[in-house]
This record gives structure tokens, C-alpha cells and sequence, in this order.
């Protein structure tokens, strides 16, 4: 391993140790200059290379993102679930209201979709399949 790669090494560990120890939520939207000042108290000198943090920053941020990626997936299908499971029932008609609807599913299934806020819920209440 030639100097560069084991300084590469070196500045990788010590951002990660920082990104931890700042507990930084890092996501798509933050830019270099944005984790630059949120790490800057947790990096010890000497001031490490530009380009290691750079490279390094791309990595998380490419983790960030496929991490949002795979959440937004997953509250979208659980959204499409919730939304099949209330034109599915008989019990709810566009008329019902979100309280009288939860004790219909039961606690798992409502914390699962404890991501679903009321403007969802108030525009699922439209005209439902069941109630023609």
C-alpha cells in the first residue's frame, strides 16, 4: 500500500469517527461545504487532504441516497397497502372517520403505517369503491 492510499485510509476513518461522534444525519441535500462545518471540531490536525474528504463525502452522500431511495419505496408501498386495505373494507365509507377507522386494523399494521399523515387519510376519504 503506497502513502497515498494508507493517507486516503487514515482521513476515511477519521471522517467516519466524526460523522459518528457529531451523530451527523447526513442526507441528499447537504452539500461539501455543509459536512465540511459539521465535522470540522472532530478532525484532528494536521488539516487532511481536500480530495480524501471530497471522495469520502461522496461515498456517504451515495449512501444517503440510496438509503432515502429505499425508504421512500417502502413508505410507498406501504401506502399503496394502506390504500387497498381501505377501499377492501366494508367498514369504511367516505363518510368514516380516521379514529373510529383504527381499531379496524389491528397494532402492527397501525404503527406500520404511522408514516401516513392526515392530508393522505383526508384524501383517501373521497368516494370509496364499496360505498356505490
Amino acid at each position: 500500500m503506497d502513502e497515498l492510499e494508507k493517507q486516503y485510509l487514515d482521513d476515511k476513518s477519521q471522517i467516519k469517527d466524526a460523522v459518528r461522534m457529531a451523530e451527523i444525519g447526513l442526507t441528499s441535500a447537504w452539500t461539501l461545504d455543509d459536512f465540511k462545518v459539521a465535522i470540522a471540531k472532530y478532525i484532528s490536525s494536521p488539516p487532511m487532504s481536500d480530495t480524501n474528504l471530497k471522495f469520502v463525502f461522496e461515498e456517504l452522500l451515495e449512501r444517503a441516497r440510496e438509503k432515502e431511495e429505499k425508504e421512500a419505496k417502502k413508505r410507498e408501498r406501504l401506502a399503496d397497502e394502506f390504500y387497498e386495505l381501505l377501499h377492501a373494507s366494508k367498514e369504511i365509507t367516505a363518510s368514516s372517520k380516521w379514529e373510529g377507522c383504527k381499531s379496524l386494523f389491528g397494532d402492527r399494521q397501525v404503527a406500520s403505517f404511522g408514516f401516513i399523515d392526515l392530508e393522505l387519510v383526508t384524501r383517501l376519504q373521497g368516494p370509496l369503491e364499496n360505498d356505490n
